[in-house]
């Protein structure tokens, strides 16, 4: 399968974002294009909505957000062969995404969102190592529900050692959870 020519859609969006002397740094995720740009309000955002190719335009985080959908890695190696390879430099990205962080923290609301946005990550941070370990405790949990249950002719009884064994298991995740949530949030 031949893959789309995107360099009309990248010199389209370059044109639309003010140029390439307007932009600091590019980066992309799974559905969009991320501008970091030099002044915003050079921006043509209705002219680049209506390009064929491009779902949305946003502005978040100090980014200017074209979302291209599954195709963003074709159209960003377009957009890279128009702009120079320069504007794909990780070290100089990090760079730029350093310098509106900062600028965004200069208001005091953008320092609460910096703060509530860190405090986001490390609470994912810690969880999200132990997500599969409470699932299994939960699901085991469940199951032994579901075996003494009268309806279900009480396969297994609440008195018997394995439902003892298996309980205690299932219950041990949520005993050891504050242990568990402490260590994986000391290795992050």
């Amino acid at each position: 399968m031949a893959q789309k020519d995107y360099s009309q859609l990248a010199k389209a969006i370059v044109a639309g974002v003010g140029g390439k002397e307007n932009i600091d740094s590019l980066i992309h995720c799974i559905t969009r294009l991320r501008f970091y740009l030099k002044d915003e309000s050079k921006a043509q955002t209705e002219t680049i909505k209506a390009l064929d190719g491009v779902i949305n335009v946003q502005k978040a985080s100090g980014q200017y957000q074209v979302v291209i959908g599954n195709q963003v890695t074709a159209v960003y190696d377009a957009v890279i062969a128009e702009i120079g390879s320069e504007f794909a430099d990780e070290e100089e990205t990090a760079q730029v995404v350093a310098t509106t962080k900062r600028k965004q923290n200069l208001t005091p609301w953008g320092r609460v969102k910096d703060a509530f946005s860190q405090l986001i990550g490390v609470i994912t941070g810690a969880m999200s190592p132990i997500v599969g370990i409470l699932a299994a405790g939960g699901i085991l949990k469940g199951v032994l529900a579901m075996l003494t249950m009268p309806q279900l002719g009480a396969l297994v009884s609440q008195k018997s050692e394995f439902y003892i064994i298996l309980s205690a298991m299932g219950d041990a995740v949520f005993y050891f959870l504050p242990m568990l949530v402490g260590f994986t949030a000391a290795k992050n």
